[in-house]
């Protein structure tokens, strides 16, 4: 077990690291202090990022190596078991080999090439998962060929196992709420970019009104997916939100596509059910001119749409409910986002009518259920696209 001097000194070096605001220099630092507490003579360190490790700093001081970033040049880990960076990060578990060429545990096959090329010979190897509080995967610190007095390779030890547990997770924990901070500030900027463009959506409606509506509705239709544009092309230069945090990329797109196609079909059946209880008990209402399902209604604007109902749900989910759910609090916050990013996108429709604002808040609110569970866009975007197309083909939809 550490004495109460090494014990002191891994706090000093963690406070030292947890002061660092910098998330590149946390990590330069981390990695410097774990080979120097270890005594080691190489060490990388991991990022988890869409479910691979990838390659952040590498360093190596008997080879005077030291890359970093975009020198690295090098595909990510995929998590697979039998790399032991991989199974560091699966298992969150830490791995302790005395000697990598007497170790049929894993696949070594990567470090025998980099000796191979290098001349450089690998043997003992520490690596550790970083998991913040919540258990939430960070990346991977791999440690190699630890030296006695003697500049001798030898095994790591258990001080080493625990010293090197204590600062990663400590560092971990700081990354992240470094991580979270940034998160919620490039959040909230957004979300008062937005409020910014949804007021002058509002003055741009009074004057269009107040002109005696020179445009069509089209046109300022146009107008909600050029705000969805200009609030895309800020959020990528203007802050570090990632395409995950944005709905735009999926842990499992097939599944979402799948669920979203089923809804599409169940909301299909449930609008031609309307369509003919409407029939029944109306028939001189919803054009009694076109046939059941209009087929000619459906031409190159319907096939257009699928972009323009990709822009808008980005701009009601990535923008409005994404951005509400990361910075408000609370017990019902998902509930909140919802009901706020609905109310929100109807209103951006004010040009449309009362009727049609409040037949987007509500399929606003169940697409909002729907992004809630999946936290991806594209579910929504296939149901608000089938549902438009099919609205106008049922003539629910006049435009």
């Amino acid at each position: 077990m550490l004495d109460r001097a090494a014990l002191h000194e891994i706090v000093a070096i963690s406070s030292e690291l947890t002061a660092e605001k910098d998330k590149n220099l946390l990590l330069e630092k981390l990695l410097a202090e774990a080979m120097k507490i270890s005594s080691c003579d190489a060490g990388t360190l991991y990022v988890y990022e869409k479910g691979r490790l990838r390659f952040h700093i590498m360093k190596t001081l008997s080879q005077k190596v030291d890359r970093r970033g975009k020198a690295l040049d090098l595909p990510p880990v995929e998590l697979r078991e039998e790399n032991v960076c991989a199974f560091a990060a699966i298992r969150r578990e830490l791995v302790n080999i005395p000697d990598v060429y007497h170790s049929e545990r894993f696949d070594f096959s990567g470090p025998r090439r980099y000796d191979e090329m290098t001349g450089y010979r690998t043997r003992s190897m520490l690596v550790v998962p970083l998991e913040d509080s919540e258990q939430k995967l960070i990346g991977v610190l791999q440690l190699i060929n630890k030296l006695d007095g003697k500049g001798e390779v030898v095994p790591f030890t258990e001080d080493d196992e625990f010293s090197l547990q204590s600062l990663g997770s400590m560092t971990a924990v700081s990354l992240s709420n470094m991580i979270y901070s940034e998160l919620i500030r490039d959040s909230s900027k957004t979300f008062s970019a937005f409020l910014f463009a949804y007021c002058g959506w509002m003055i741009v409606y009074a004057l269009w009104q107040y002109l005696g509506q020179p445009v069509s509705t089209d046109v300022m239709t146009h107008g909600v997916e050029l705000l969805g544009f200009l609030m895309f092309f800020y959020i990528l230069g203007k802050t570090s939100l990632s395409w995950k945090d944005l709905g735009i990329q999926s842990e499992n797109p097939w599944k979402t596509v799948r669920t979203g196609l089923l809804i599409a079909v169940c909301a299909v059946a449930v609008m031609c059910a309307a369509k003919a209880v409407v029939r029944i008990f109306a028939p001189d209402a919803l054009g009694p001119e076109y046939p059941f399902f209009h087929l000619r209604a459906f031409g190159v604007r319907q096939i257009i749409y699928i972009f323009t109902a990709g822009v808008q749900e980005f701009l009601a989910r990535s923008v409005i409910q994404g951005n509400l759910r990361r910075i408000m609090v609370g017990r019902h916050v998902g509930a909140a986002a919802i009901v706020i990013s609905s109310m929100s996108f109807a209103t951006l429709h004010i040009h449309l009518g009362l009727v049609f604002m409040l037949g987007a808040a509500v399929l606003a609110g169940l697409e909002g259920i729907l992004y809630e569970k999946q936290k991806s866009i594209y579910g929504v975007w296939i149901v608000h696209w089938v549902f438009g197309v099919t609205g106008t083909m049922l003539h629910f939809i006049d435009h």
